[in-house]
């Protein structure tokens, strides 16, 4: 292994802890109560991975960060379940600048308003979204929905253009336009699924983004992993989904 190892790695989440106890960049783990993601430590110098904190000075999604600061930050945040969601499904339209109005988001995992407001502003919208939670058991799986007004493109095949250059050479973010969607294509899996449909409208277009990950996978235990991979300086699929 080219990176030094991790000494010591604490975690209160489980599967956090599970992950790191198998991870071969790790030397040592420990239970850490009150730990929503991964403190860890090379010589005197402690770093760590939180989870959905809107007051970390750097936050977002793996894939719509710029690797750079993530390998110097002391710290920083990935976003919680639903928060995952709306920007696997937003973050591409938001980022481009042609979202027109809020979007409404639909989700079966309780989430925060304002949390999920404050990791979309990271991809330069800030004038929020609507969010609703629907409580229908996925089995352990977050499945949601964005329905999005965006100004239309000469071309329609700019907005799948959009998601493919962020996501298109991701792992962990896949496109799936013909699986019948079923929580059993993500339950148990490190990535996350997401696909759309357009409906053109005059000037503006009607954009529905349809996206699921495991919660101990893309939307928990995994993306911290992989979040602490890149700081780290590992592999980026180093120790994900053990």
């Amino acid at each position: 292994m080219a990176e030094q190892r991790i000494e010591l790695a604490e975690a209160g989440n489980p599967a956090v802890l599970k992950r790191l106890k198998a991870h071969p960049g790790v030397a040592a783990t420990c239970d850490r109560p009150g730990v929503t993601g991964v403190r860890f430590r090379r010589g005197s110098s402690w770093r760590e991975v939180r989870v959905g904190d809107p007051r970390c000075e750097l936050k977002g999604l793996v894939e719509l960060m710029d690797n750079n600061p993530l390998v110097c930050a002391d710290a920083c945040s990935v976003p919680d379940a639903a928060s995952t969601l709306a920007l696997i499904a937003l973050g591409p339209l938001a980022s481009a600048g042609v979202l027109v109005e809020p979007p409404v988001i639909l989700t079966n995992v309780p989430g925060d308003p304002a949390l999920v407001n404050a990791f979309l502003a990271t991809e330069a919208w800030a004038r929020g979204a609507t969010l609703h939670f629907e409580p229908i058991e996925a089995k352990g799986v977050a499945d949601g929905t964005a329905i999005a007004i965006v100004r239309a493109p000469e071309r329609l095949e700019e907005l799948d253009e959009l998601y493919e250059e962020r996501f298109g050479r991701s792992f962990y973010v896949r496109r799936d336009e013909t699986s019948p969607w079923d929580v059993a294509l993500v339950a148990g899996k490190p990535y996350a699924l997401y696909r759309l449909s357009v409906a053109p409208e005059a000037d503006r277009c009607l954009v529905t983004i349809r996206a699921m990950a495991d919660l101990d996978g893309k939307c928990g235990a995994d993306q911290v992993i992989h979040a602490m991979n890149v700081m780290a300086g590992f592999e980026e699929d180093l120790g994900v989904g053990i």
